[in-house]
């Protein structure tokens, strides 16, 4: 939603009585909220629910072996520590890839709102704080990798495997519009994460794995059954990691639909 319309939305919700609160328990996880402007404006709530059971999913098939992900589990031992706390940290070379910000539906860079407030990106932290409160009062894309980045970087990461056609798409389990239903098992268990696993052609990564009808929603982390990269989005960060081969990585920050930024696996991020 452009931010005019998203105003206009919080002006109406000002006057919206939405009756008495309703107990703890029948609260739902989320709600989609849909602005009909007007003369008559109103805001219908439509409740998000997680599937009782798994919808068809374009591409992708539930795993029901963890045998795929075992060389995470083995190499993934640390939580939050550098960048091999998020993905093996064996592969050639990394890049770290920037979630655009939106400003009124306009895709602006990081480097864009460097500029723009003077503030500077030091470190970790720093960058996760800028993603979400700025002087510019625009917010990056936080937990999940926007459709053009995923449909770039499967350009470059085709060729950089000889498993195309066979891959594995992790999504965390705590998402409320997760496709995923809670009950679903087995789930891959990472350092203070948990993970629905699925697998499919590398064109799966396309597959959206939201139940809500506004958006996309990204995997956490994929690879390719012969292990030649990885892609990891961690919940809380607004940049993906990308761990692969030179070349691979090297086309990735050369390309200018990517804003992308090397980095290493002992780097803090």
């Amino acid at each position: 939603m452009h931010r005019r319309g998203l105003g206009r939305l919080f002006d109406f919700l000002k006057g919206v009585h939405l009756g008495p609160t309703p107990p703890r328990s029948e609260f739902p996880s989320m709600v989609e909220l849909r602005f009909y402007p007007g003369p008559n404006p109103r805001v219908e709530a439509r409740p998000i629910e997680r599937p009782r059971s798994l919808p068809h999913l374009p591409l992708l098939t539930h795993v029901e072996s963890l045998e795929p992900t075992d060389w995470l589990v083995t190499s993934l031992s640390t939580f939050a520590l550098n960048v091999s706390s998020f993905l093996p940290g064996q592969l050639p070379a990394y890049a770290r890839v920037y979630h655009p910000f939106d400003s009124d539906g306009n895709p602006r860079t990081w480097r864009e709102l460097e500029a723009l407030t003077g503030e500077k990106l030091r470190d970790r932290s720093t960058a996760a704080d800028f993603a979400l409160t700025n002087a510019a009062n625009m917010q990056a894309r936080v937990g999940e990798l926007p459709l053009p980045l995923v449909e770039a970087l499967v350009e470059h990461l085709a060729p950089a495997t000889t498993t195309p056609e066979l891959c594995y798409f992790a999504l965390w389990e705590g998402y409320a519009d997760s496709v995923a239903p809670r009950t679903l098992e087995p789930k891959l268990e990472l350092p203070n994460r948990a993970y629905d696993v699925f697998s499919g052609p590398l064109a799966a990564a396309r597959t959206g794995l939201s139940v809500s009808s506004f958006g996309y929603r990204s995997a956490n982390l994929w690879w390719p059954a012969d292990h030649a990269w990885c892609i990891a989005t961690e919940i809380d960060f607004a940049w993906t990691y990308v761990g692969g081969p030179r070349d691979c990585i090297d086309a990735v920050l050369a390309d200018p639909r990517l804003e992308a930024v090397e980095t290493n696996a002992l780097a803090e991020w």
